[in-house]
């Protein structure tokens, strides 16, 4: 199998997966990207859009939405975890496992948690704590 430039195959080495790296937007309005939550740095679309981004690349393509097809296709653990090819395959004893990445949602997005929170990365996920004097709003991201 061969992929096309951009693309790597997987692990089954059957699929191709997109490796492109690209700025990751967390608004788009009227088609045009808007706030880039990765500043300076590239990222893969998976690693986007399965951390709430909401378009990506130079092309500002938007990301699935959550609960799709597309979706569970682009990230099939759910958000935090991306299938960009880094993970890898290995033995423990003599059964096959499939072990992913986490993506680490603070370093992608460094306002995650705005100006008064510290973004704090868990496997699959992140938390958001506050500075001395301000809490958490109901979204649990807001200080």
């Amino acid at each position: 199998c061969e992929c096309p430039f951009g693309y790597n195959l997987d692990y089954t080495g059957v699929n191709c997966v997109d490796t492109r790296q690209g700025f990751c937007f967390t608004e788009v309005l009227q088609t045009m990207c808007q706030m880039s939550s990765t500043n300076r740095n590239l990222v893969t679309k998976s690693e986007c859009c399965c951390n709430s981004g909401r378009s990506w690349g130079p092309q500002c393509e938007l990301c699935p939405l959550p609960g799709t097809a597309h979706y569970k296709k682009m990230c099939p653990h759910g958000p935090g975890y991306s299938t960009d090819g880094r993970g890898m395959d290995f033995q423990v004893a003599t059964k096959p496992s499939w072990c992913f990445a986490d993506n680490n949602e603070c370093t992608a997005q460094p306002s995650l948690c705005g100006a008064k929170g510290q973004c704090l990365n868990t496997p699959g996920s992140y938390n958001c704590e506050c500075q001395k004097g301000f809490s958490l709003d109901s979204s649990g991201v807001n200080c």
